[in-house]
């Protein structure tokens, strides 16, 4: 592995462990066993280092859920978008935790994270529509508040798969939608 894959690592640990504001450029170098001249180097920077985190995290999560939300019934699409709290957490558990953390906190976090789910909320509102709801912008915004909750509550609390597929099953049938054999 090389050291840069090592200090994104390392710096990613703490920021999960400490919040980005609390972790040193120092403290991150302990961990990555290197040199805070070398975090410098890559990275120019703990912010820059801290927003590299964020875009590769991101760009991992487009490309787990893409095959979910792609060519999609309004039904199916509804489903997944349910399924993305299980699918992100599990794919990268300390990335998600990370971000429930600092997502109220960092702007660029949120920048981020809005940039991702913005997309979701379009093909969200289409979807109501189609399926005749009444508001179907105001549906896919409840609908991606309560996923907020759910993601934030999954990554940091160790439920186990059994309970998170049957806090799934609810959401699902809520929406009268069909359950997944998960």
């Amino acid at each position: 592995m090389s050291k840069k894959q090592d200090i994104l690592d390392a710096a990613l640990k703490l920021f999960t462990e400490n919040g980005a504001r609390a972790t040193s450029t120092k403290s991150i170098a302990s961990e990555a066993e290197t040199s805070e001249a070398l975090i410098f180097r890559h990275f120019g920077s703990k912010e820059q280092l801290l927003e590299e985190i964020i875009k590769k995290g991101y760009q991992i999560a487009a490309r787990e859920i893409n095959p979910y939300l792609v060519d999609q019934t309004p039904q199916e699409y509804i489903s997944n978008i349910i399924e993305l709290p299980i699918i992100l957490t599990k794919s990268n558990p300390d990335f998600w935790k990370m971000q429930s953390k600092l997502l109220p906190l960092n702007q660029l976090a949120s920048r981020y994270h809005a940039n991702f789910m913005r997309p979701c909320f379009e093909r969200l509102t289409d979807c109501f529509a189609q399926l005749n709801y009444p508001h179907p912008e105001l549906e896919a915004e409840l609908l991606l508040i309560h996923i907020e909750g759910v993601w934030k509550y999954f990554s940091v609390h160790d439920l186990g798969i059994t309970k998170q597929n049957a806090l799934i099953a609810i959401m699902k049938q809520k929406y009268q939608l069909p359950q997944s054999e998960g």
